[in-house]
C-alpha cells in the first residue's frame, strides 16, 4: 500500500468516524403554563465536557421570565455535536434557549352587539346567578333597553 492510499485511508476514517460520533437531541421543559412559541430571551452555547459528563447549568428563569410561564429547551444541533465530535467528546457544547411569555393577557375586543348577545345568553345568565349572584341586578340593567 502506498504512503498517498493509506493517507486517504485514514482521512476516510477520521471523517468517519468524526460524523458517526455527531449526534442530535433535544429535551424541552415547561415551566408555568410554557410559551413554546413566545420570544427567546435566552439563546447561548452552554459548556460540557468529556461527553458532557462534567458540566451544570442554570438558568434563572425567575429572573428571565417574570410571568413565571417559560419553555426551557436544551439541545445539541449539528453544530454543537460537530464541535464535539471534532473535539472527540473532549468538549461537548449544548444550545440552551428560554422563551417567555410576558404574562400580559391578549386584548380581547367586543362589540355592543357581541356584548349583548354574551349577556342574552342564558346560559351565562344562570352562570352569573350562580356564582355571583351580587352582579345580577348589573347584568339585568345592562339588558334594560
Amino acid at each position: 500500500m502506498s504512503g498517498t492510499t493509506r493517507r486517504a485511508g485514514l482521512m476516510v476514517l477520521c471523517v468517519t468516524v468524526t460524523l458517526g460520533t455527531v449526534g442530535c437531541f433535544r429535551h424541552t421543559v415547561d415551566v408555568g403554563g410554557g410559551a413554546r412559541h413566545a420570544p427567546v430571551v435566552y439563546d447561548r452555547w452552554e459548556h460540557f465536557w468529556v461527553a458532557g459528563l462534567i458540566g451544570h447549568v442554570q438558568v434563572d428563569v425567575e429572573r428571565l421570565c417574570p410571568s413565571g410561564q417559560a419553555t426551557i429547551e436544551a439541545r445539541q444541533s449539528f453544530l454543537n455535536g460537530l464541535v464535539a465530535g471534532l473535539t472527540s467528546g473532549i468538549y461537548a457544547p449544548t444550545t440552551v434557549r428560554v422563551r417567555c411569555r410576558d404574562g400580559r393577557r391578549a386584548a380581547l375586543e367586543l362589540s355592543a352587539e357581541d356584548v349583548r348577545q354574551v349577556v342574552g345568553d342564558e346560559s351565562f345568565r344562570a352562570l352569573v346567578a350562580a356564582e355571583m349572584p351580587e352582579r345580577f341586578a348589573d347584568l339585568e340593567a345592562a339588558q334594560a333597553p
